[in-house]
């Protein structure tokens, strides 16, 4: 019995060069993928100082604004899904979600404020896929707390689409300065949440138009519409391909891809 346990003993410390074929080949395929982690991080390195770069460049875009580009963001992501496998694609936009705000956190600090009104908490899960764990993430009271936020700071304001208010109503009434720019959706694609800030009108991406109408009227334009929610004869509905310009007067609140 001795024998058998300095037997074994031996074996688990046998060094890694005297191991099977097997064992071989699997710390071979290890040693590469240190090899690929290593070119990976040099890789992302050298993303983020450019993207520091970005903030810098002499046409920048620079004013009241916050530091985001959905039409940027959608284009990149985009063109890494054509060109993905099947391998990859699932992976993509969580790893760029996190890579693109790894790059915004090198030009400035956005925080976001999160309202979830009446649901089960999944809107802070969605939150943080979309934009990534390198913001900073806070709790509103109410609505108009979120969308104050927005308005007066570096804040971007994530609103649940809840039937206990209807505060898309306030945004197209009483925050011009304020956009929708992307919609957080459930697994069957509907939006349940909207993202909120002070964008540039022309960088909103192109797609889903968002717009709040009285009467069931969603403004001009071509594309399939869906109302998500109405309030007292109001709606908020969301256009598929739609080609609506961002026009208050017409309704339009914002616009994602």
């Amino acid at each position: 019995m001795l024998t058998n346990t300095r037997a074994l003993e031996a074996a688990q410390t046998t060094p890694a060069n005297d191991l099977t074929p097997e064992c071989l080949t699997l710390q071979a395929l290890r040693h590469e993928i240190d090899v690929l982690d290593d070119q990976m991080l040099e890789l992302l390195n050298r993303r983020l100082q450019i993207a520091r770069r970005v903030g810098k460049a002499k046409d920048a875009p620079h004013g009241p604004h916050l530091n985001l580009r959905p039409d940027r963001e959608a284009a990149v992501l985009d063109r890494l899904l054509e060109k993905a496998t099947d391998l990859t694609r699932p992976a993509v936009e969580p790893i760029w979600r996190e890579v693109i705000a790894a790059g915004l956190a090198q030009q400035g600090t956005i925080s976001v404020t999160l309202w979830r009104g009446v649901e089960d908490g999944r809107t802070w899960d969605r939150a943080r896929q979309r934009f990534g764990s390198q913001m900073t993430y806070l709790g509103a009271a109410n609505p108009k707390a979120a969308l104050d936020a927005a308005r007066i700071g570096d804040t971007v304001a994530v609103l649940n689409l809840s039937a206990d208010h209807a505060w898309w109503i306030d945004l197209a009434r009483d925050y011009p300065d304020l956009w929708v720019f992307e919609s957080l959706d459930d697994a069957r694609g509907t939006p349940v949440a909207l993202c909120v800030g002070r964008m540039d009108p022309e960088s909103l991406a192109q797609g889903r138009v968002f717009s709040v109408t009285a009467g069931g009227d969603a403004g001009e334009g071509q594309g399939r519409r869906r109302t998500l929610a109405s309030h007292h004869g109001w709606s908020l509905s969301v256009t598929e391909g739609g080609n609506q310009a961002m026009d208050r007067a017409h309704g339009v609140i914002g616009r994602c891809g």
